[in-house]
């Protein structure tokens, strides 16, 4: 059994010396790995138009303007397109095809009765900032983002909605 042991040894050093990927594992891949982000590729299992309804006077950094949400979308597979202008938003919804619309909460009564007279009658999602808040309370609609969520959650209710969607589209 001691002779087993150093053989078993040597047998390892040499196989692992011959295989240069073998090296790769242990403790020299995970001091190299220490501090990565590692990040889930998201790809949508239902990719759909994305509006979405940007106000400018809100911070370019958080919620519907936020350039990483944008990158996101597109990365996972919907065709975005952000609208700055009321009447823009108006004419595109006509004419246009959108299956989701990310919107601020505060917008949700002009929203609503704007989507309901839309052809394709977008799921509309709203966002909560900071100021909007008490009005989702007061219009007792369904909030399920926030301005400060991560680009992951938005993704993760855009799928939501669109699967929700797909399944509609199937018992009609």
């Amino acid at each position: 059994m001691s002779r087993i042991l150093p053989l078993v040894v040597v047998l390892a050093l040499g196989t692992s010396a011959l295989y240069p990927a073998a090296q790769a594992c242990g403790d020299k891949f995970l001091m190299v790995g220490r501090g990565a982000k590692f990040q889930r590729a998201y790809a949508s299992l239902y990719p759909g138009k994305v509006l979405i309804y940007a106000q400018p006077s809100r911070d370019p950094k958080a919620g519907v303007n936020n350039v990483q949400l944008h990158k996101a979308l597109r990365q996972a597979g919907h065709a975005v397109s952000i609208i700055e202008d009321w009447t823009l938003l108006e004419q595109a919804l006509k004419t246009v095809p959108f299956d989701v619309i990310l919107v601020d909460v505060a917008e949700g009564p002009r929203l609503q009765a704007l989507v309901s007279s839309s052809p394709a009658h977008p799921q509309p999602l709203y966002v909560a900032f900071p100021t909007s808040a008490p009005a989702a309370a007061s219009q007792q609609i369904v909030c399920r983002l926030k301005s400060s969520d991560r680009p992951l959650k938005y993704l993760d209710e855009i799928e939501n909605a669109l699967k929700v969607r797909a399944k509609h589209a199937k018992t009609s």
